[in-house]
């Protein structure tokens, strides 16, 4: 709900504050007093395209400032969230300046933000009807979300199940296209993965066994030399001709010298038993040597077995990894991997079966859906008429085109095949005539603006509570219309008032004399400069203006008829439960 307005240097306004309510807003005033302006105004804070003719002559930029209520409306709330903007106490500040070098600049809550913002944001806030764009039943896609707001419980809940099996159909079919265009690479990398695993696990490599081999080709690379030394140090420590010295014979003599020792002194048992230790371990050492040097290996054949495995080893770990276990590692991934291709392989061959259960599913909701909205379409077709005739549109007629588009590739539905989309099989359009004989047209195509403002008004009524924009802005809805017409759009704007807050720019007394808040606006100079004032009249002050809008005076019989309308507005909203 807006709940205020500031404008500062826009157009005749230098600067302005006002404060709406609930209900029936009225704004009244002399032809050409600029009643438009406000409602120019609150098209800039909708986003509409800003100009610098709107700014005020002499001044550099203009400002407007709009406050409102989103209490009840969390799709405001949750796009802002959804921008970074919080919306404390529920309450919203749309503000945008408009500068001579041609700049438009918005924030929403203090925040800067962007004219796009602003008409995303509008939608949820006014719909503004009349001479202005901002129409929301202008335009088609919007048709659809009017229908299915009055379809009720049923067609809500139809809905519901149709967009889960949409959502489950096109994942399905999402899949099956990624499965599909990805063929080609699968094939690519599963020849790619197979090809790395037989060369992997042909090696049959074991953890460990690189050290082991590098140990093994160091030993067959210097067998001639480990053989040598270690034979030489064998017979050194021992010869096999009894002949030639050898190292142990010395220490064999002092073996004995010390045996003998120790049977003169017992105290120099500890020298016999080391001298004799010493001996045998030598002894032992020299058979060690001995054996170690017949058993080296001089294997040519078995040193090139052992290069070519570490060659391999090299050549595993220069793709796969720098180790025995990463290389192993590696494989277990890959493995893991063609298994996922395999399945992908698998799902390209059940998919086709699963998307077109999945389509006979949506097209059946489909049709259930399109079914009710054909009936709910009866429904609001013969609300919207009975309200229209109610407005002096006795000859207008409402219909609505239900499109569907054949696709080989779409859904079964209807005995064909149908391309669907999120919101259900079909695309809608209202079409209007307001003469008898003539045909139906796009709403678009209406070219009075006071028969799509009576359009909307019937459709608010007709919708009542179930259409949740709280605030509606009608400009001009008494084009063309007076006397029963003008008292029975009167009482209409009343009834709509109760459910959403109604701003309207009006020439009829009738209209203003059923206002909650009447506001008058007119031109008045100052300084030498025109400006555009507009004030909140009291209750003693509203029979004045109706009675100017009556008789273009304030007289004595002008007045007393301006008085009588003001209560019979009263008890007329009273007879209609309107005003308690």
């Amino acid at each position: 709900m807006l709940l205020e307005i500031n404008v500062e240097d826009f157009a005749l306004i230098d600067q302005l504050s006002l404060e709406f309510g609930r209900g029936l807003n009225i704004v009244t005033g002399e032809t050409g007093a600029g009643k438009s302006i406000i409602l120019d105004a609150v098209s800039l804070l909708l986003g509409s395209r800003a100009q610098t003719e709107m700014i005020r002559t002499g001044c550099e930029l203009a400002r407007i400032e709009g406050v409102f209520d989103v209490t009840k409306l969390p799709q405001a709330i949750a796009i802002c969230n959804q921008a970074g903007i919080d919306v404390p106490d529920g309450l919203l500040i749309l503000t945008r300046e408009i500068s001579q070098e041609g700049r438009s600049r918005c924030w929403v809550n203090s925040r800067p933000s962007t004219v796009t913002f602003f008409a995303e944001l509008g939608t949820k806030l006014v719909d503004l009807h009349g001479q202005h764009a901002h129409q929301s039943l202008l335009y088609p896609e919007n048709h659809l979300r009017l229908l299915d707001t009055f379809g009720g419980p049923q067609l809500k809940e139809a809905k519901k199940d149709y967009v889960l099996l949409y959502d489950k159909w096109q994942t399905l079919r999402r899949r099956l296209d990624k499965i599909l265009t990805e063929r080609e690479e699968r094939k690519r990398k599963k020849e790619l993965i197979e090809f790395q695993l037989d060369e992997i696990l042909r090696a049959n490599l074991v953890l460990g066994e690189e050290k082991s081999l590098q140990e093994e080709r160091e030993r067959l690379q210097n067998a001639d030399s480990l053989y040598k030394l270690s034979l030489s140090s064998a017979e050194l420590l021992s010869k096999d001709n009894f002949e030639a010295f050898d190292i142990l014979d010395p220490l064999r003599v002092v073996a004995e010298n010390l045996a003998k020792l120790n049977n003169l002194d017992r105290n120099t048992e500890s020298f016999a038993t080391e001298a004799e230790d010493c001996l045998y371990r030598l002894e032992e050492l020299a058979r060690d040597l001995r054996d170690y040097a017949e058993n080296v290996e001089f294997n040519p054949q078995r040193l090139d077995e052992v290069e070519a495995r570490l060659f391999l080893i090299d050549n595993l770990k220069r793709k796969y990894g720098d180790s025995i276990e990463e290389i192993l590692e590696y494989a277990s991934n890959i493995e893991k991997e063609l298994e996922q291709l395999q399945d992908d392989d698998k799902a390209e061959k059940t998919l086709g079966g699963e998307i077109e259960n999945a389509a006979t599913k949506l097209g059946q909701a489909g049709e259930r859906l399109a079914k009710l909205r054909e009936e709910a379409f009866s429904r609001l077709k013969e609300g919207v008429e009975k309200e229209l005739k109610s407005l002096m549109m006795e000859k207008s007629q409402l219909e609505c085109f239900f499109s569907r588009k054949e696709d080989t590739q779409g859904i079964p539905a209807f005995d064909k095949r149908y391309l669907p989309h999120l919101g259900g099989l079909e695309t809608i359009e209202f079409l209007f005539t307001a003469n008898k004989g003539e045909e139906p047209k796009p709403l678009s195509k209406i070219a009075s603006g006071g028969e799509i403002s009576r359009l909307m008004l019937a459709f608010k009524l007709t919708l009542a509570g179930a259409d949740n924009i709280p605030t509606l802005i009608f400009d001009e809805i008494d084009a063309g219309v007076g006397g029963r017409a003008g008292q029975a759009v009167a009482e209409k704007l009343a009834g709509i008032a109760v459910y959403h807050q109604v701003l309207c720019v009006t020439h009829l007394p009738q209209i203003a004399s059923m206002a909650d808040r009447h506001f008058y606006i007119e031109k008045v100079e100052n300084n030498e400069r025109t400006v555009t004032k507009m004030v909140k009249l009291t209750d003693d002050e509203r029979p004045y203006e109706i009675a100017r809008m009556l008789s273009g005076d304030s007289s004595e019989r002008s007045l007393s008829h301006a008085k009588e309308m003001i209560q019979n507005a009263k008890e007329t909203k009273k007879a209609l439960g309107i005003l308690a």
